[in-house]
C-alpha cells in the first residue's frame, strides 16, 4: 500500500478487497476462507488449518448472534428517538442503514445455520439435492476445492468458483466426479457406497476395502507385508472380522492367493540376485539416484585440456601452430571404457568448434 491507512479503511479493505489478493497468492487454493454475507457487510476469515468441528457453531454463537443483538438494540433506540423527536434526517438515515444491516445479517445467519447443521443447498433447480443432512466438517484430505464447494453459499459473495464445484460434486459426472472425497460420502452416502462396491480404489478411499473386496484386500495385505514390513495390515473399521471371515469361508481362494504371493516373492528374489538390488524402496532410491546422475552427466560440459608439446618434439613450421588434446569424459560421450581424444589445430580452439568435433565421433 502507498501509505498509512486508518482503521475504517483497513476494515473495508479486509471485507471487500483482501481475499482477491490472498486467493491469487495461493493460486486459487486459499488457506483463509472469507465467510461473507451477501453485500460483504459481515465477513469472517477462518483458517482451514485451525478449523474445528464446531467452528461454524462458534461463529454463530460468539459473533453473529452477538452482532445481531447489538443491531436490534440500536434499532430499538432509534425507534424510540424517532418517537420522541419525530425523527430527523440523520436519525432516519441511520435507522434505514441499521435495518438493512440487520436483514443482511439475519440472511447470513440462516445460511451459516443450514450449512452447519444440514449441509449446502443446491446451486439451482437442475442441481441434485444432497441425499442426507449432515453437519459440515472440514476434511483437509479432501483439499481446498471440495471443502470450499460445501461452503459455497458463504463464499459466493467473494469467490464464485465453489458454487460450480458444488454442482459438480452433486452431479458426479466425468472429471467433476469427486466421489473419492469424504464430503461426497457424507452428503451422498448411497451413491458413493454403491460405487465403492464396484471400484476397489474407492473402497480404499472410504475405508470399506475389506468389506466389499476381501480377496483383493487379502492379496494386497500380503504383498505390502513383503514391501513394507512383515506385520503390516490394512486397518479399517471391522477389518479383523472381515479378514477372519474371508479366510474361513473362502479357504481355498485364500490358499491360492498365498501361493501366488509366495511365487511372486521367489521371482522377485531371483531378480534381486541377478541385478544385485535390495528391497522395493532401496531399488526406487537407487533408480532415482541413477537417473539424477545421468541427468547431471548429460548436462555436463566437455572438459578441454591443453597438453603442451614435449621438448623433444620439433616445433611445427606453421606459425602459432601447436597440437592439443581435447578430451571428453566417458560419461558424456556415451561410450564405455573412457573418453576419446581429438587433435585440433590451435586456430580451432573455441568452445563451439571443440564440441562440434568431439560429438561428431558419436
Amino acid at each position: 500500500m502507498g501509505g498509512a491507512i486508518g482503521a475504517d479503511d483497513l476494515r473495508s479493505y479486509l471485507r471487500k478487497d483482501y481475499f482477491e489478493y490472498h486467493r491469487g497468492l495461493y493460486e486459487n487454493r486459499p488457506i483463509y476462507l472469507p465467510l461473507s454475507s451477501s453485500k460483504k457487510s459481515f465477513v469472517a476469515y477462518v483458517s482451514i488449518h485451525r478449523w474445528k468441528s464446531d467452528t461454524l457453531q462458534t461463529l454463530l454463537a460468539e459473533h453473529l448472534m452477538r452482532e445481531k443483538r447489538d443491531l436490534e438494540g440500536e434499532l430499538d433506540d432509534l425507534r424510540e428517538a424517532r418517537g420522541k423527536n419525530g425523527g430527523n434526517g440523520k436519525t432516519e438515515k441511520r435507522f434505514d442503514q441499521v435495518k438493512k444491516w440487520l436483514e443482511e445479517l439475519e440472511e447470513f445467519i440462516a445460511l451459516v445455520t443450514e450449512i452447519a447443521d444440514r449441509g449446502a443447498p443446491p446451486t439451482d433447480a437442475k442441481c441434485p439435492p444432497r441425499e442426507k443432512d449432515a453437519r459440515f466438517e472440514m476434511d483437509l484430505d479432501d483439499g481446498v476445492m471440495v471443502n470450499s464447494a460445501a461452503l459455497w453459499p458463504l463464499l459466493d459473495p467473494q469467490w464464485k468458483k465453489p458454487k460450480g464445484w458444488w454442482k459438480e460434486l452433486c452431479e458426479a459426472k466425468g472429471k467433476g466426479d469427486y466421489d473419492w472425497s469424504h464430503l461426497a460420502m457424507r452428503y451422498f452416502p448411497k451413491r458413493v457406497d454403491k460405487k465403492c462396491q464396484e471400484d476397489p480404489s474407492l473402497g480404499v478411499a472410504h475405508g470399506c476395502f475389506w468389506k466389499y473386496h476381501p480377496a483383493k484386500a487379502y492379496q494386497w495385505e500380503l504383498r505390502l507385508q513383503d514391501e513394507i514390513r512383515p506385520d503390516f495390515t490394512i486397518d479399517e473399521p471391522g477389518s479383523d472380522q472381515y479378514r477372519k471371515r474371508f479366510v474361513a469361508e473362502h479357504a481355498a481362494e485364500a490358499v491360492d492367493i498365498r501361493a501366488k504371493e509366495m511365487k511372486r516373492r521367489e521371482k522377485k528374489g531371483d531378480k534381486v540376485k541377478e541385478r544385485g538390488q535390495g528391497p522395493l524402496f532401496d531399488r526406487e532410491l537407487g533408480e532415482k539416484a541413477a537417473r539424477r546422475d545421468a541427468k547431471k552427466q548429460r548436462g555436463a560440459k566437455p572438459v578441454v585440456q591443453i597438453k603442451p608439446l614435449a621438448r623433444s618434439e620439433p616445433a611445427p613450421k606453421r606459425k602459432k601452430a601447436s597440437g592439443i588434446n581435447a578430451t571428453l569424459p566417458a560419461q558424456a560421450s556415451g561410450r564405455a571404457g573412457g573418453g576419446f581424444v581429438s587433435e585440433l589445430p590451435a586456430t580451432d580452439l573455441s568452445k563451439k568448434n571443440i564440441q562440434k568435433r568431439l560429438y561428431s565421433h558419436k
